[in-house]
């Protein structure tokens, strides 16, 4: 009932006209004196829709989303109790009002806003929850452990805060946190992304709302490409919930794609891009990739040099059954027994199990000693088979795959 009662006042207030950015920010900021106040007071949240009806009316859509969430200074102020520059940066005039909500996959999805800038400066608690999108225990270049209380953020950064609720209006839950991913124009984002952007996400649940702190380096120097931010599921999804436009270098959403990707374009002021920090930062991530790729095809040579030595080692030891009991295990459900053809040969294997599948001829095998006639392998350790044939005493033979030991 209190969910209609607010959608009904939202519709019937809504105006016909957008209004500046400069009354957006004063109304947001109004309403967070407002909320400190109340806060302080122990209002309760009937107060606060008869509090707001006068601002929704003088206002829009934006101070309607204003009220229905925290505002990112108060996310701030949630994730860390002494606040600091980050709050301010947030609701000074240079901070980026958005409150565009689109709906995905049974989700409300709220860009509140953006700031960017120098000096930022502020401190999180180490207990709060959150999450290093590399998977380091790191955020903003600073680690958070034990008792440590205080971090400072990189001083030339994006902050993005995020509001997620259900559409339906139930409460949302930690674990339903999503992946808040910034995209560049005309950039492709296997290159340009969470990872190459040294991001970090922070998040909570207040009110049956998740609110996200994204971290970035900073976009807005890009802001002459273009800036977007999307939100899926899960890293990596990114790549199946928009495309880019070849042309224009903008994404878009995929049709058909049934997950969670909500995408809002960031208005930066393209006259704040700084063509030669981007140019820079894209060369970097350039370099970085390459080297990486480097370190990757050069660990893959070594690998295969060491399968490829493994493998013939295994192909002509005199003695395979101690080979094979010093250098590889058994692998279960691989043995079989054959019956050799009058030409001596033997079909072993099925198409798709280990070891794969052929024929081949079983000439100068001795009764009961193995023998290493075969070998596959993809280039590593882990893919490598042996093939091994052992004559019984009734003339049928044992096939059995091995692979190498310890892998």
């Amino acid at each position: 009932m209190k969910k209609e009662l607010e959608q009904e006042l939202y519709d019937a207030l809504r105006p016909c006209e957008k209004p500046t950015p400069e009354l957006n920010r004063r109304i947001l900021h109004m309403y967070s004196e407002e909320v400190h106040s109340m806060k302080r007071n122990t209002f309760g949240k009937t107060a606060a829709v008869a509090a707001m009806a006068c601002v929704i009316a003088a206002g829009s859509i934006t101070a309607y989303a204003a009220y229905r969430y925290l505002t990112p200074s108060q996310i701030v102020e949630e994730l860390d109790e002494d606040g600091g520059a980050l709050q301010k940066a947030f609701d000074s005039a240079d901070a980026i009002q958005v409150n565009e909500t689109q709906s995905a996959n049974g989700y409300d999805i709220t860009l509140l806003g953006l700031v960017s800038g120098k000096d930022l400066m502020n401190t999180f608690a180490a207990d709060t929850v959150g999450q290093e999108l590399d998977g380091d225990s790191t955020f903003g270049g600073v680690s958070v452990q034990g008792d440590q209380t205080m971090s400072e953020l990189d001083r030339s950064m994006t902050y993005a805060a995020i509001a997620i609720a259900h559409t339906d209006g139930s409460a949302m839950t930690q674990d339903e946190s999503k992946c808040i991913s910034p995209f560049i124009g005309g950039t492709d984002w296997m290159q340009v992304n969470n990872a190459t952007l040294d991001a970090g996400l922070r998040w909570f649940d207040k009110d049956g709302v998740i609110y996200e702190l994204l971290e970035c380096h900073n976009l807005e120097i890009f802001a002459d490409r273009g800036v977007q931010i999307g939100v899926v599921d899960s890293f990596g999804d990114e790549s199946r919930a928009f495309a880019m436009d070849e042309k224009t270098g903008v994404y878009s959403k995929k049709e058909g794609y049934d997950g969670t990707n909500a995408l809002f374009s960031v208005p930066f002021d393209p006259a704040k891009a700084d063509k030669k920090a981007a140019d820079a930062l894209l060369a970097e991530i350039v370099r970085e990739l390459e080297s990486d790729e480097k370190d990757v095809e050069d660990d893959t040579a070594a690998a295969h040099d060491i399968t490829e030595e493994y493998t013939n080692l295994a192909l002509h030891a005199e003695d395979a059954a101690a080979f094979l009991k010093e250098h590889a295990v058994y692998v279960e459900g691989t043995r079989q027994t054959l019956t050799p053809d009058k030409e001596g040969s033997v079909t072993y294997g099925t198409d798709e199990g280990a070891g794969g599948s052929g024929t081949i001829l079983i000439d100068g095998l001795k009764t009961g000693q193995p023998a290493i006639l075969g070998a596959s392998s993809d280039g590593t350790m882990e893919g490598t088979e042996l093939n091994v044939f052992t004559l019984n005493e009734d003339g049928t033979v044992t096939y059995e795959v091995y692979r190498p030991a310890g892998e």
